[in-house]
């Protein structure tokens, strides 16, 4: 029984490290990468449409299959999940590439894998890696299918989903919260100091307006601070999104 119980307690454990929570949705933006030939109702944004009763089956092999996504928010993923389509096994993808982008022009490859062929049809996989980068914008690519010819054939890659993870807090995790950062002066004209206290890191700043646009984004040069010029700003209230290792906070900021 103690052993049962240690056991358990180790697993548990494992899963607090390691638990994930997915950060792509339906509503995100999505658009294809390379050229791309799908059949109607089997498009780009099938893949991330949160069913496995659809599917993205491109025809074009030459340049493999692949989507770029918009998240809205950075993020620094750790795991994708891939899940295989309703039928032609032949057409899973034997490979993937997850790169990483802040401007959606220049991507960095965050983690490559291979993937076995297998028979089970709408099976998800879970392909953890290691990342500390923090991204907004997010590129998946496949280059070959199980079978070269893509099956009868017909030259094709498919996949029913595609989901990336991002750091789930665990409970002995210590969370970010509004307590621990600052910002002053607040209301301001000109700039703003924002300060963590603990031992969080900042990781990401960005002011949004009342609409919910983004007007700025900065990686911050210093890891508990960082000063950010509002001079441009027209007066009015906007919000500044802070993301640091353990959480996010949200703060009103007014400009004169």
């Amino acid at each position: 029984m103690i052993k049962l119980i240690l056991f358990l307690t180790v697993l548990l454990l494992g899963f607090q490290i390691q638990a994930q929570a997915p950060i792509l949705d339906p509503g995100m933006s999505i658009t294809g990468f390379g050229l791309i030939d799908s059949p109607v109702g089997e498009e780009v944004d099938k893949i991330i449409d949160g069913t496995n009763t659809t599917k993205f089956l491109d025809f074009e092999l030459g340049d493999g299959m692949g989507f770029t996504v918009d998240t809205g928010f950075t993020n620094n993923i750790i795991a994708i999940d891939l899940t295989t389509a309703d039928d032609f096994e032949v057409r899973d993808p034997i490979d993937f590439e997850v790169l990483g982008s802040t401007d959606g022009t220049t991507f960095t490859s965050i983690a490559t894998g291979t993937v076995d062929c297998i028979s089970d049809r709408l099976f998800t996989r879970n392909y953890p890696f290691t990342n500390a980068e923090f991204y907004s914008i997010y590129r998946v690519n496949f280059t070959a299918p199980c079978d070269p010819s893509g099956g009868a054939g017909i030259p094709s890659i498919q996949l029913a989903e595609v989901q990336l993870y991002v750091p789930e807090l665990g409970i002995n995790d210590t969370a970010f919260n509004a307590n621990q950062v600052i910002i002053y002066p607040n209301p301001t004209r000109d700039v703003i100091q924002i300060e963590t206290s603990g031992v969080h890191l900042l990781r990401n700043i960005e002011v949004i307006d009342m609409l919910g646009n983004t007007i700025t984004t900065i990686a911050p040069s210093s890891t508990q601070q960082q000063q950010l010029s509002v001079e441009a700003l027209t007066s009015g209230v906007y919000f500044v999104r802070i993301r640091a290792d353990n959480g996010t906070v949200t703060k009103k900021l007014v400009v004169e």
